[in-house]
């Protein structure tokens, strides 16, 4: 009989005990992006909420800002066309601090 490394018990165990991304976030975070966007939340679709940042005088960016998307980029490329909807035009080369997140997805699913 073959023994298990340590090694790969303690890795099967953190496993079962750490959260997927999304059971870790409230629902209301992904309800508040997606009311902002004025869309419904879709599972597997990820939401962003992102901040401006260094963004000079003169131009007037909305402080924060959200985007959804099928990947991680794709949801903060919507946050820059969102910060530059409703801010000056150039406002999303501003965007950054983003938190992205994936809802709905469950492990095995």
């Amino acid at each position: 009989m073959k023994l298990i490394p340590v090694a790969a018990i303690v890795f099967v165990v953190l496993l079962i005990t750490i959260p997927e991304e999304s059971e870790a976030i409230p629902v209301a975070w992904f309800v508040a992006v997606a009311t902002k966007l004025g869309v419904q939340l879709l599972k597997r679709a990820y939401y962003a909420r992102c901040n401006t940042r260094y963004v000079p005088p003169g131009i007037i960016c909305p402080s924060v800002v959200f985007g959804m998307g099928w990947s991680r980029q794709q949801a903060q490329a919507a946050a820059r066309t969102y910060a530059s909807t409703f801010g000056d035009s150039g406002c999303g080369r501003y965007v950054g601090h983003c938190q992205i997140y994936q809802y709905g997805r469950r492990r095995g699913k």
